[in-house]
Parts: structure tokens; sequence; C-alpha cells
């Protein structure tokens, strides 16, 4: 008994749910940037892929015949489907590859010229031909050799075989180029689903050729190749998706971490600042939610800057150092140190202690603001070196002669 996932319903919905929702994803961003080529080819790349792979089970393409009232017109619509696929894989690759320019706007009109006429002849073969006879598994086969059916079938293997030969060379040519790792592993997965294509292409091909000579190889057509082509869509879908969101992830992914990281100094100086209004509604996201630490942070400091010391950092660094800390971590520490002892004569200040506000007099001409570029470290400083931040505190506000607040 042969593996028939072609036959199965499953089989075509998951590279149509995984278009599909990739589809859904890019509209927002398409409808604001509509002029960018590279949306729009994602968008045509995505939308028909899905549309293909939602015809393609064999109840479907039945429906779509009964529909029509033309035997085996869901043939003629799911080959010109994938032609236009196959055409918008192409001019992604090179919308994507190429910068703007006349040779790419060239190289995109000739795509579209060529596929365009490969849709034309699929129709004009495809009505001259004889195809009285439903086939929702073996269309290929079945009439390989039927004039202008036989021609038909041809042809869009020929489209296909066109834009995975094409679009593999392109990408081997750009894999030595690229040094991105998200776009690097996107090219991967594209440059394995185009050679996954060239063997469905060649399955089909061999089984029609088995039928000009005389021969039975009907089954590389109905069971062998239609597994590589799910596959292919899968990982072309995977590949651009990636390609192009895998790099907005991961810079999501680092304004988290740097938001967390920048928690404990934020906690540090709320005492000196109020905490900014959380983040609501569709604006709340990670970029907004950085941003408002980062405001609260600065805010405070501009508060704390009477009474800041790079005296006081450098003296705290040294001691980190002492204690066996590395040059970037003792940097954290000393800024930890130096922010929370601000706080403390802060503090003082507001309660009339009578405590001097600024220690610029013994900074011997060191800068007393915290750069911006050292808050995340500070921040990890709070989190993983709180004992040393602790103990080199208490030791600068002993020697300053402030009172310690926990």
């Amino acid at each position: 008994m042969r593996w028939d996932i072609a036959g199965s319903f499953l089989a075509y919905a998951v590279p149509a749910v995984l278009l599909a929702v990739a589809f859904v994803i890019k509209v927002p961003l398409l409808r604001r940037a509509w002029q960018d080529p590279i949306l729009r080819a994602t968008a045509l790349l995505l939308g028909i892929g899905a549309v293909t792979f939602v015809s393609l089970p064999p109840g479907n393409l039945h429906r779509i015949n009964e529909l029509t009232g033309v035997p085996n017109f869901a043939g003629l619509w799911v080959y010109s489907l994938l032609s236009v696929y196959c055409g918008a894989c192409l001019w992604l690759i090179v919308t994507w590859r190429e910068p703007p320019s006349p040779a790419r706007r060239r190289r995109t009109r000739t795509i579209w010229i060529a596929y365009s006429l490969i849709i034309v002849g699929l129709w004009v073969t495809f009505f001259l031909g004889d195809h009285h006879v439903e086939r929702l598994r073996d269309l290929d086969t079945y009439y390989a050799t039927t004039p202008w059916m036989r021609e038909f079938a041809v042809l869009y293997l020929v489209a296909h075989m066109m834009s995975a030969v094409a679009a593999a060379s392109m990408l081997w040519a750009w894999f030595r180029e690229v040094r991105d790792t998200w776009l690097r592993r996107a090219v991967v997965f594209l440059q394995v689903a185009y050679a996954l294509g060239l063997v469905f292409d060649v399955a089909k091909v061999a089984a029609i050729g088995a039928r000009w000579s005389g021969r039975d190889w009907d089954w590389l057509s109905t069971y062998v190749a239609p597994p590589f082509a799910i596959a292919e869509a899968i990982l072309v879908g995977v590949g651009f998706i990636a390609g192009q969101t895998g790099p907005l992830a991961e810079e999501r992914r680092r304004m988290w971490r740097t938001h967390r990281r920048l928690e404990p100094l934020w906690q540090a100086v709320l005492t000196v600042t109020a905490p900014a209004a959380p983040a609501t509604g569709r604006v709340s996201g990670a970029e907004l939610q950085l941003e408002l630490r980062r405001a609260a942070i600065n805010d405070a400091l501009l508060k704390l800057a009477p009474h800041l010391s790079g005296t006081r950092r450098e003296r705290a660094r040294r001691a980190a150092l002492t204690a066996g800390h590395p040059d970037s971590a003792a940097r954290g520490i000393a800024g930890a140190v130096d922010i929370l002892v601000a706080v403390d004569a802060a503090r003082s200040a507001d309660q009339g202690e009578g405590m001097a506000p600024g220690p610029a007099h013994d900074d011997h001409g060191r800068p007393s603001d915290v750069p911006d570029s050292e808050l995340e470290s500070i921040g990890q400083a709070l989190r993983v070196h709180s004992s040393a931040v602790e103990t080199i505190r208490r030791e600068s506000v002993a020697r300053e002669g402030l009172t310690p607040y926990v």
C-alpha cells in the first residue's frame, strides 16, 4: 500500500494555513506601505500560495469543476495559480536581493511577461484539448498523450522548473554575500524548498515521459511528487516569513531584554521620580515600554545630577576591581553605587539634614553624569551583584557622612 499523502486534506491544510496566517499578519503593514515592492511581492506570494493549497484537496477540485460546469477546470485554475506563485517567488527574490534600479525593474518586468505568456498558453491549450473525463488525482498522466492537454501539462511543469532553477541559482549567488543571520537562514530554507521543487518536477516529467513511451509510471506523479510540492510550499512560507519577521522578532526580544535589565535601576530611582503611566491600547508595544522606562530613569538622573560624582564612581570601580570583579562588571557596580548614594544624598537634602548637595568639588575634572551607554550594565549590576553594590555603597555613604536608606 502506497503512502498517499496527496489524498489527505490535512496535507494541504498545513501549508494553506501557514501561508494564510502569514498573509493576514502582513495585511496591516501592507495597507500602510502599499508602495513598498517587497511588501507587495510578499503579500502576493503568500495570498496566492494560500488560495492554491486551499484549492488542491481532491474534494475542492471536484467542487470547482461542478461550480464552473467545465470538466477538469480545477486543473487550469490550480496551474494558473501555481504560475502566478512561481512568478511571485522570483519577483520577491529579485526585489529582496537587489537595490532599486532600472536593471531590477527590467528583471521584474521580464519575469511577469514570461509568466503571463505561460498563463495565456495554459488557457489556450486547455480549451483546445479534449478533457471531458474528470481526473482529480492523475490529470497530467491520464491526458499525457492527448493533443493540447499534453502541451498543457508540459507548459506548467516548464514554468515551475524555470522558477525553481532560476530561484536556486539566484539564492546560491546571494548566500555567499549575505551576512545577516536571519537572512542566511531564510536563504537556506528557500534553497532547500526549491531543491524539493525540482524533485517534484523530475517525478512529474518522468511519469509523463513514461506514458509517451508506453510505460505506466503514474505512481511517480500521483504519489511521489505531491509530498515534495507540499514540503516546498511549507519551506517557502517559512523562509520568507523568517527572513522578514525574524529580524523584527529579534529586535523585539532585545528590547524586552533591555527593559527587564533596566528594571532594578528603574525601581531604585522611583523615589525621586513619579513612575510613568502604564502604556495601554494599541501603542503598548515593547518599544514604547522601553522608552517609558528609559524616560523615567533619565528624569530621575536629571534630578540626581547635583548629587552624582565621577570621583565616587571611580573609587567604587577600583573597589569592585579589588574585590575580583572584571572591568565591565566593575563599571556597572560603580554606576549603581553612585546612583544609590546620590539617592541617599537627595533624601537627606529633602529632609533638611544639612548634607552638602553636590560633591563636584572633589571630581577633579571627572564628568559627574552617568552615560546612557552604561545604564543597562548598571541595572544588571543591581540584579546580579547586589551584595557587592550594597557593600561599596555603605562604605561610600559612611565616607560622605550621609544617612543610608533601605
